[in-house]
């Protein structure tokens, strides 16, 4: 038995087809060979045991790993403040001031789970986007069990491009899978996905296309993603905030430096041959847009941003706020699993791409075990009481500047989105956001090792 065929017996429940398949195309590349429970107790197992003998050897071990912890905060730190604070440059994209002779088609995937009115909105915007309709597919994706969004569908008449598809109910239960099937269906040269929410400008594809036709390379399009319901509370206000760190600086500086990057869940262009080719996506993983910018990365497909917005709402509960973001951060967690080794020397990332692309997600990732380990070794370390208060000092001073940071790159961050608030509400933010960070990294942590499928959807 290979290697693949091995990886899809494993599988001990009736999968979608679709999913099937794609265990023979991405072999060991699928999350599924991560999230086998043997794995997932193994790592439960190696976190629990350099916990202890951390405690238990404080003056060598234990030391070395609260130092670990430290450098890991700091990296972290020196991440935002570094984007926040260096100079951007900004994308010169062509402009739009004359016909092609031959625009490109573009095949749109709608994936779609039990939503409601809200995507009578965006397929008005998708209808109204400024490219010719014949050269444009929208497939709607839907389960034929799903009664929330098809009696929704039912309430308006799609437009004559667009298309429904229904998909069985099965397991997996992620997006990737979805996207699989519509991926059968596409018939455009580019493709791209819209989430239930998103709302692109009107002028989205033709510059998508531009970009596109011209470039030198085979390259993959991310435009920027911005929140319009950033005025609603203050979740919002601090996830509007991070989205604009994120679009604007982050990652305009790594598409500026030629340097990988992961792609968000919409709004990116791609060729149909350059999806396949790099082995679509992966439907047993929670974030199949990183695991995909992976794959891509290797296939030499350049990562650019695209001079163009995408408007979306983000969560305005706590509730629903710790869902998504645990989703994305136990996705993120399985794609380093997944790829963190098999990319280290590969050619296309180069080492100063692979630290861009890697780093700053591994800090995140061990960021819940250093959180409960230094805590833990403070309290239960065979520690001189000076050198317990000084590395508590140490710890609520690094508190404290991640505070003051976070503050100070809200209130500019604030000032620019068009946001009122106080000095002292927004510090009152910043705290906050802090701690709802924290409870997500533990309850990714815990979904890991039950439940690495779990697709916690977002409420929109």
């Amino acid at each position: 038995m290979d290697s693949n065929a091995a990886l899809s017996a494993k599988v001990t429940v009736a999968i979608d087809q679709h999913a099937q398949q794609q265990l023979t195309i991405l072999g060991t590349k699928s999350a599924l060979y991560k999230i086998q429970l043997r794995g997932r107790m193994l790592h439960l197992l190696i976190w629990i045991v350099f916990t202890m003998l951390g405690i238990y050897f404080s003056h060598i071990l234990g030391l070395g790993i609260f130092i670990l912890g430290i450098i890991n905060y700091l990296i972290l730190l020196s991440f935002r403040l570094g984007n926040f604070f260096l100079k951007k440059e900004n994308i010169q994209d062509k402009v739009l001031t004359k016909e092609e002779e031959q625009w490109p088609s573009f095949s749109i995937i709608f994936p779609l789970k039990n939503e409601n009115e809200v995507i009578h909105k965006t397929i008005e915007t998708l209808q109204a986007l400024d490219y010719p309709t014949e050269l444009v597919q929208v497939i709607v994706v839907v389960e034929e069990t799903d009664e929330v969004t098809l009696e929704s569908l039912r309430q308006i008449r799609l437009p004559v491009h667009f298309e429904l598809l229904y998909i069985p109910e099965m397991p997996p239960f992620t997006k990737g899978r979805a996207l699989l099937h519509a991926l059968d269906s596409v018939k455009g040269t580019y493709v791209t996905v819209y989430d239930a929410e998103s709302r692109p400008e009107p002028q989205q594809l033709r510059k998508a296309a531009l970009s596109l036709m011209h470039a030198p390379g085979e390259i993959c399009c991310q435009a920027k993603i911005s929140i319009s319901n950033h005025q609603e509370n203050w979740i919002t206000r601090n996830f509007a905030g991070e989205y604009y760190e994120w679009y604007e600086q982050h990652l305009l500086e790594l598409s500026t430096a030629n340097l990988p990057f992961g792609l968000g869940g919409n709004s990116f262009f791609i060729s149909k041959k350059a999806l396949v080719d790099a082995g679509a996506w992966d439907p047993f993983n929670v974030t199949e847009d990183a695991d995909l910018s992976v794959r891509l990365v290797q296939n030499g497909v350049r990562l650019s941003i695209l001079d163009s917005y995408t408007t979306e709402t983000c969560p305005e509960t706590v509730e629903n706020w710790i869902n998504q973001r645990t989703r994305w951060n136990k996705g993120l967690f399985i794609t380093q699993l997944v790829h963190l080794k098999r990319t280290l020397f590969d050619p296309h990332f180069k080492f100063s791409g692979w630290l861009s692309f890697w780093l700053r997600m591994i800090c995140a990732a061990l960021l819940p075990f250093f959180n409960i380990y230094v805590a833990l070794y403070i309290l239960l370390a065979d520690l001189p009481f000076l050198l317990s208060a000084v590395f508590s000092l140490i710890l609520w001073i690094l508190l404290g500047v991640n505070l003051l940071l976070s503050w100070i790159i809200n209130i500019i961050t604030y000032r620019r989105l068009g946001i009122t608030q106080s000095f002292l509400l927004t510090f009152w933010d910043s705290f906050r956001y802090l701690f709802l960070h924290i409870i997500a990294g533990y309850k990714s942590f815990w979904e890991y090792f039950t439940a690495p499928l779990q697709w916690n959807k977002t409420v929109h």
